[in-house]
């Protein structure tokens, strides 16, 4: 077995990360309006489809986390709440950077600039509320674009890391059976619940349990190999793709076909013994995808300030606006990039959390005293 870092799992993350990014692009930035003239039907794509690219991060971030707890399953201490807090700093300190960032750019850029994309000025309320990723929950504005995945993403690792402590700690006592198969019934359980209930309302989307569906499938592809269940990954991707024709037929819905789709490949890939894919093996695919969650999160103070420029010197001109379309990709990758090597690969600590956590603070208080 390879290492969870590999060609096929950089390739998804990268995919996702370039297509959410020009997502929020045909969603956000008024200069994808003056393009869609001449491409109207990617813009209409970009708006409905590409946030199709959440279902690639979740079953992917269910895949990998799932492989890494099945080595510390068997080993004699499996720790909730370290793991717990670890992930929080983990999601937290570069998410408070970018949105001190967003906060400070949305504050510049507002007297000249008059969209709905733009936050308010920050109130108290809101600030606690995005440091402890609660700002959905509390159905408050968000200050930047995709804030609500970093809140779902700490939700549902905490729901499989739970199951997995009970896993541990049933294993314990009981010392019969196989402690990966057991978290591995925690979580199917909570994934059909997910496709049958809970996926079902979509008021429900500010709750991680919306979208296990899809994250407790990456979970189950991830940890099948350590089950020790006589059952090849190609029929574990056949029963996933019989299950997601059947959760069709009760209610259709794309982002579960996604969901099952590339939970079907990583069962294909599984299936190969992981074996290396040279064809796609290029290192800017490498390197896209470990930037690809600070990518995620500055993108949206970059495409900001370029629209603001636009808008305010060529709102008409469609060349313009393509070509600041283009530089806002651009410079979101590289921002992103710096972001991830000087921020995100950090050793993440408290210290470094409370220091980012006293940025977004000052920079929140900042606004609200200027204006």
């Amino acid at each position: 077995m390879k290492s969870e870092r590999s060609e096929v799992i950089d390739l998804f993350k990268a995919f996702a990360c370039i297509l959410i990014v020009w997502h929020h692009l045909a969603l956000y930035s008024p200069m994808s309006d003056v393009v869609a003239q001449w491409l109207p039907q990617l813009e209409e794509f970009l708006f409905e489809h590409g946030l199709l690219a959440v279902q690639i991060f979740l079953v992917v971030g269910g895949y990998l986390n799932a492989k890494s707890w099945a080595r510390a399953l068997s080993k004699a201490e499996f720790q909730f709440f370290p793991r717990l807090l670890a992930r929080y700093q983990r999601l937290v300190i570069p998410l408070l950077a970018a949105l001190s960032l967003a906060v400070l750019v949305t504050a510049l850029v507002r007297p000249y600039f008059d969209h709905a994309s733009l936050s308010d000025v920050p109130t108290l309320k809101q600030i606690v509320a995005h440091v402890f990723l609660l700002q959905d929950v509390l159905y408050l504005e968000a200050f930047s674009a995709g804030v609500w995945y970093v809140a779902i993403d700490f939700q549902l690792f905490a729901m499989a890391v739970a199951c997995a402590w009970l896993a541990h700690a049933w294993q314990i006592r009981s010392q019969n059976g196989s402690v990966i198969r057991k978290a591995l019934g925690f979580w199917m359980l909570l994934t059909l619940s997910s496709i049958f209930v809970w996926n079902l309302n979509p008021l429900g989307e500010v709750w991680g349990t919306y979208f296990f569906s899809a994250y407790g499938l990456g979970l189950c592809v991830g940890s099948w190999r350590y089950s020790g269940i006589k059952i090849s990954h190609r029929t574990l991707g056949l029963s996933i793709l019989i299950l997601g024709a059947i959760a069709t037929a009760h209610q259709p819905r794309i982002r579960l076909i996604a969901a099952v789709l590339i939970a079907v490949l990583l069962c294909w890939y599984e299936a190969t013994d992981c074996k290396p894919i040279e064809v796609i093996k290029l290192k800017w695919i490498g390197e896209l995808s470990k930037a690809s969650y600070a990518i995620f999160l500055v993108h949206f103070s970059v495409s900001l300030l370029v629209s603001a420029a636009v808008f305010n010197c060529w709102s008409e001109n469609i060349l313009v606006n393509a070509l600041g379309l283009l530089i806002s990709f651009a410079l979101s990758v590289i921002l992103g990039r710096q972001m991830h090597l000087h921020i995100e690969n950090q050793e993440p600590t408290w210290t470094r959390c409370l220091k980012w956590t006293a940025t977004f603070v000052a920079s929140c208080m900042g606004v609200m005293l200027l204006g």
